[in-house]
């Protein structure tokens, strides 16, 4: 008599976790993520040639084609901050949140 090796039936409902999707809320997080960062970027590079313009290292004509794409990033700055700004309110984190951290 030969023993036979007990039957398992499988538990999860995908075999291999990673052919799944990824939910719509993590797929949103991540486009906010990569959006902010973006926007963040932008604004660092601003920054960066608005300091160079300021002790004289580049000239705003000689350097059309940076100045052009300078303003276009803060352009994108700017209407990152405007949107942030007018979707957080007036008030800023509730006093709740406030409480939860310490403030």
């Amino acid at each position: 008599m030969t023993a036979e090796p007990p039957v398992f039936e499988e538990r999860r409902r995908t075999p291999d976790r990673r052919r799944r999707d990824r939910r719509a809320e993590d797929r949103t997080r991540f486009i906010r993520t990569a959006a902010a960062a973006a926007i963040a970027i932008c604004g660092g590079l601003v920054v960066v040639f608005l300091f160079f313009a300021a002790i004289g290292a580049v000239r705003f004509r000689d350097a059309a084609v940076a100045t052009i794409v300078t303003i276009v990033m803060a352009t994108v700055w700017l209407a990152g901050y405007w949107y942030r700004h007018r979707s957080l309110g007036p008030g800023g984190p509730s006093p709740m949140d406030r409480e939860r951290r310490g403030f």
